[in-house]
Parts: structure tokens; C-alpha cells; sequence
């Protein structure tokens, strides 16, 4: 899981502990908040908007996590997020060709 987190976008690393946040999710290092305030000396927990946060403490937090339960979630919204991507590249490419009749 750890090296689909790294490749992953942003956008879907956000989504993620934002919906970790929602669920009350804690890894290893606490929940978000208690995560940004035990490694992020500058801003600490006073930033907590995960999508002004760098791809690197996003993926830093998700990897906190070991259950299976919680790996099998992040791997769900990724199917999604990937899923969704498909979908809407289908569909550029279906305006993009010419209508059979």
C-alpha cells in the first residue's frame, strides 16, 4: 500500500484524510490533527486543511496506518478515484469521435 500512496495524486491522497478525518480514523500517530501537531513543527495542527498540505505529509499520515481494515478503505476510494478517472477519459474520447448512425 505504501507505494500505491506515493504514486498516487494528491487530489486523491486529500480525499483520503479528509474522509479518514470524517470517519475518526487514527493510525499509528494519532488522528490528523495529533499527527500535524507531533511532526509538523511550523504549523502544526493550526493548518489542517489537508489540501494545503504537501503530497509528502499527506502520504506520511496514510502510511500510519497498518490495519486491514484501514488499508482495505484506502484502497477502495483509490479504486474510485481510478474508476472515475477511466470514465471521464471514455467519455472525452467519445465526444472526440464522430457519431455512428
Amino acid at each position: 500500500m505504501d507505494e500505491k500512496i506515493d504514486t498516487a495524486e494528491k487530489k486523491v491522497l486529500v480525499d483520503i484524510v479528509k474522509l479518514v478525518q470524517k470517519k475518526g480514523m487514527k493510525g499509528k500517530m494519532g488522528d490528523w490533527k495529533e499527527f500535524l501537531n507531533s511532526n509538523d513543527k511550523k504549523f502544526g495542527a493550526g493548518m489542517s486543511d489537508p489540501s494545503k498540505r504537501s503530497h509528502e505529509v499527506l502520504a506520511a499520515f496514510l502510511k500510519t496506518f497498518s490495519k486491514d481494515e484501514d488499508l482495505k478503505f484506502f484502497g477502495n476510494i483509490m479504486r474510485h478515484h481510478s474508476n472515475q478517472y477511466t470514465l471521464e477519459r471514455l467519455k472525452d474520447r467519445s465526444q472526440d469521435s464522430p457519431e455512428q448512425l
